[in-house]
């Protein structure tokens, strides 16, 4: 229901992780087990790199350099729940996390993420690497409910430097099965 509700709101065929994309990837967020998962009653993300309630989360894609950076902007509410108030282009000024894996593993994330998966998105990361590992599992739901907003919506996944053959076929062997089962659905 979630999806039908955001497809209908995207305008257009939009791009992986183009600012609309990333409005709906916000809203997605909102639907998911990370509110809780990573609020003040469960990892305690929100309030960890020394961000007190507010986390801005800058990523990308590391193959596409002319590609426009996109933000996700994170805030405990009233009960501690990590809620995702904005998402959008990239307006500059300070964050905590950043992350650019490359189109291809953004693709591959998406019906699994785990420690073997880390030196995929090192390069350029930001952040606490203990509070990281301590949220693997959370990152494995990020890049999943990217993946399958990415999927419902039909999003190009291309871009200038992205190798397309390698991200076609990175996306035919996504295990959708897979997928839902890191969402709970």
């Amino acid at each position: 229901m979630m999806l039908v509700i955001l497809s209908s709101a995207f305008a257009g065929q939009g791009a992986l992780l183009d600012p609309d994309f990333t409005t709906a990837l916000c809203q997605a967020w909102n639907e998911s087990a990370l509110p809780a998962d990573l609020g003040r009653q469960g990892s305690e993300w929100i309030d960890s790199a020394e961000s007190f309630g507010h986390q801005t989360i800058v990523v990308g894609r590391r193959d596409c350099q002319a590609w426009p950076k996109v933000q996700l902007v994170i805030d405990a509410d009233a009960s501690g729940r990590a809620v995702c108030t904005s998402g959008g282009a990239f307006t500059g000024g300070g964050f905590q996390w950043k992350f650019e894996p490359t189109t291809e593993q953004w693709a591959s994330f998406t019906d699994g993420f785990g420690p073997m998966q880390m030196p995929g998105i090192m390069k350029g990361f930001v952040g606490p690497y203990p509070t990281a590992a301590a949220n693997m599992g959370n990152f494995e739901i990020f890049f999943a409910l990217a993946g399958e907003l990415a999927l419902a919506l039909d999003v190009d996944w291309s871009c200038a430097g992205a190798d397309m053959e390698e991200v076609r076929d990175e996306i035919s062997d996504i295990d959708r099965a897979d997928m839902r089962e890191i969402l709970g659905r």
